[in-house]
C-alpha cells in the first residue's frame, strides 16, 4: 500500500467523521426544533399545577410535523353534593369534602404531604406565590375549609354540652350529623396549548360567575367592589384576596390569593341551598311552597332587599304604602335594620338538622350591626328574655287560658330555657334543635291563617316602626348604649303591638274584640319568630350585599388564573 493510497483512506475517514458529525449535528437540531414546538409544556410543570400536572403530555401531530400540550384543568361549580349532572356531559363529577378520597380525587396534597409548601401558600406566607397557578390554592383551601369545618361540628356535637344523641328533641327522637345540601364540584377539562391566548402564561381553571361570588361566601369573603359595567371585581376577608383583570381575546379572569391566615369553623357558611339565593341579595320566605299557592288568595313573593331600590319594591309588593316607601328611603334602622326584621318574619329556616353553623352571606345593603364577639353591645339572647318577660306580664293581664297561641309560644320558650344558654354564639346543638322545632310550628302556624292577614299585621307594624323613625328625637332613634334590648322592645312591646292592634279596619271602623286579639296573637307570632330565626342565624358585621341580583344563576364563564 503506498503512501497516497494511506492518505486517500485518512482523508476518506476525516470526511466519513466530518459528515456523522454534521448529520447528528443537523438531526439534532431538526429534533430540538421538533420539540421544542410543543409551547406551554413547561408552564404545566409540577410546581405550576401541583397534581394536575400528571394529565399534562405531548401529543405528535405527524402531519404538521411538531408537538401539541395537552393538559388537564379543572371546571369548578357549586352544586347538591348528590347532583350527577356537570358542565361537561358524561365526565365523572369530583365533590370536595375533605376526606382523603376527595384529597385524591381532586389532585389536591394533603397538608401532612406538602407540611411546608402548605403552611407558606395557605395559612401564613403574607406575600403572593407568584409561580402557581392560584385555582391550585383554591382548591387546597376549599378542601381544608371542608375538613376543618366538619371536624369541627362534629367536635362541637359530640362535646359535653352537645351528647351525639339526645332524646324526644327531632321528630326522629335522634340529632344525626348534618347532611350538607351544597358543595362545591369539580371536572376534568382536557385543553390544549394550541388555544390559549399568548398573554396567558399558566394553565387557568374555568367556572360562572354564579359559582364564583358562591364560593367566595362559603370561604367567608365579601365583596368589596362588584362593578359589572367594567368587571372590576374584589373581594377580600378571613385571610383571603381575589381580583380580577380583563384578558384581551379570553373574558374575565380572576386571581386567588392567600394574605394571611384563615380559619373554617363556627364562622363558616351554612352549607344551604338557599346561599345560592342570598348570595344574590334574594330571600326564601315562607310562602314559597307549592301546596300553599294553591290555596286560593294566596300569592308568591320574591324578597329581594340587595339594593335600597329593590328593597323598596320588595316592601312595595307586600303591600307597603307610597308613603311608607318614602320613610324606608329616608331611615330604616334602629339598633338594626328593619330588613332585618322582615328576614327573620317571613324567611325560610336556612340552618340544617344537626349543625351548629350559623353565618349566613347577607342579602341586604345594610350592616348587620350586632358584633360577633362575646362583648356585643346588644344580643338576641337578651332580645327574647325580655320579650318573654313581656310576654307572661302580657298574659297575666289578659288572663288567657291555657290553650291560648300565645300561652303556648310562652311556655314552648320556657323549656327551650330549661336547656340552658347564654348567648346566641354559644348555643348546645340541644338548644339549637329545640329553637328550630318551635321556629317550624311557628311557620306552620302563620301559614294556616290567610296570608293577607299576616302580610296586614307586618305591613302595619313596618309602618308604625318606620314612621317613628322619622323623628330624629323619637324613643326609636335615641336608643342608648346600655340596655338597647329593654328599650327596644318596651317601645314594641307597649306601643308599636298597641298601634297595630288598635288599627282602624279597611273600612275605618275600630276592630272588634275578636280582632284585637287575632292581630295581637299574629304580631306576637311574627316577633317571636323573628327573634328565633336570628338566634339560629347570623351575619358577618363587615358584609353587604353589592352583588347584581340579575346575575342569580349567571353561567357568564370566568377564568382563574
Amino acid at each position: 500500500m503506498g503512501f497516497d493510497s494511506i492518505n486517500q483512506n485518512v482523508f476518506g475517514l476525516t470526511a466519513l467523521i466530518v459528515s456523522l458529525v454534521a448529520l447528528v449535528t443537523t438531526v439534532m437540531q431538526v429534533l430540538q426544533q421538533y420539540f421544542s414546538s410543543a409551547e406551554g409544556y413547561r408552564r404545566c410543570a409540577k410546581s405550576v399545577m401541583g397534581e394536575w400536572a400528571l394529565g399534562t403530555h405531548r401529543r405528535l401531530r405527524a402531519r404538521e410535523f411538531r408537538v401539541e400540550v395537552i393538559f388537564e384543568t379543572p371546571v369548578i361549580f357549586v352544586a347538591a353534593p348528590t347532583n350527577k349532572k356537570g358542565p361537561i356531559p358524561d365526565r365523572e363529577i369530583f365533590y370536595i369534602d375533605g376526606t382523603e378520597d376527595s384529597y385524591r380525587d381532586t389532585r389536591v396534597l394533603m397538608e401532612r404531604e406538602q407540611k411546608k409548601a402548605d403552611e407558606a401558600a395557605i395559612s401564613r406566607v403574607h406575600t403572593a406565590d407568584d409561580e402557581k397557578a392560584s385555582w391550585v390554592t383554591l382548591l387546597s383551601t376549599l378542601q381544608r375549609s371542608e375538613n376543618e369545618s366538619r371536624v369541627w361540628d362534629r367536635n362541637v356535637r359530640r362535646s359535653g354540652h352537645n351528647p351525639p344523641q339526645v332524646r324526644a328533641t327531632t321528630p326522629a327522637g335522634t340529632i344525626n350529623g348534618p347532611k350538607h345540601e351544597i358543595t362545591v364540584g369539580l371536572q376534568a377539562k382536557t385543553r390544549s396549548w394550541d388555544f390559549i391566548p399568548a398573554s396567558i402564561t399558566k394553565p387557568y381553571a374555568t367556572s360562572a360567575i354564579c359559582h364564583l361570588v358562591e364560593i367566595t361566601a362559603m370561604l367567608g369573603m365579601y365583596w368589596k367592589v362588584f362593578d359589572s359595567n367594567v368587571w372590576n371585581l374584589r373581594a377580600e376577608g378571613n385571610g383571603l384576596i381575589l381580583t380580577s383583570t380583563s384578558i384581551h381575546g379570553l373574558g374575565l379572569m380572576v386571581v386567588f390569593t392567600v394574605t394571611g391566615k384563615s380559619e373554617f369553623k363556627a364562622d363558616r357558611v351554612i352549607p344551604a341551598n338557599a346561599v345560592k339565593d342570598l348570595a344574590f341579595g334574594s330571600v326564601p320566605n315562607i310562602f314559597d311552597d307549592k301546596d300553599y299557592l294553591k290555596q286560593s288568595d294566596n300569592q308568591s313573593l320574591e324578597l329581594v332587599f340587595g339594593t335600597s331600590r329593590l328593597a323598596i319594591s320588595t316592601l312595595e309588593s307586600i303591600g307597603c304604602s307610597a308613603e311608607t316607601l318614602k320613610w324606608y328611603e329616608r331611615d330604616h334602622r334602629h339598633i338594626f335594620s328593619v330588613a332585618f326584621e322582615v328576614i327573620g318574619m317571613l324567611s325560610k329556616v336556612i340552618r340544617i338538622r344537626g349543625s351548629n353553623f350559623r353565618m349566613l352571606p347577607n342579602p341586604t345593603d345594610d350592616h348587620w350591626l350586632k358584633a360577633g364577639n362575646q362583648k356585643a353591645s346588644w344580643k338576641i339572647t337578651r332580645l327574647m328574655q325580655i320579650f318573654q318577660t313581656k310576654l307572661r306580664e302580657h298574659i297575666e293581664a289578659e288572663q288567657y287560658v291555657e290553650s291560648h297561641e300565645i300561652v303556648t309560644i310562652e311556655k314552648e320558650w320556657a323549656a327551650i330555657a330549661q336547656i340552658g344558654f347564654k348567648d346566641e354564639e354559644s348555643l348546645s346543638l340541644n338548644t339549637r334543635e329545640a329553637i328550630h322545632d318551635a321556629l317550624d310550628r311557628r311557620t306552620k302556624f302563620l301559614l294556616n291563617l290567610k296570608q293577607s292577614e299576616v302580610l296586614s299585621i307586618m305591613v302595619t307594624h313596618l309602618t308604625m316602626v318606620l314612621k317613628v323613625l322619622q323623628d330624629q328625637e323619637s324613643t326609636l332613634n335615641k336608643i342608648v348604649l346600655a340596655n338597647k334590648e329593654e328599650q327596644l322592645l318596651d317601645y314594641y312591646f307597649y306601643h308599636i303591638r298597641r298601634e297595630v292592634v288598635e288599627h282602624l279596619d279597611t273600612k275605618m271602623k275600630p276592630p272588634s274584640k275578636d280582632m284585637r286579639d287575632k292581630r295581637n296573637t299574629i304580631w306576637i307570632s311574627l316577633i317571636y319568630r323573628m327573634l328565633c330565626w336570628l338566634l339560629l342565624h347570623d351575619f358577618n358585621k363587615a358584609d353587604t350585599q353589592i352583588v347584581p341580583h340579575d346575575l342569580k344563576g349567571s353561567r357568564m364563564p370566568v377564568f382563574i388564573g
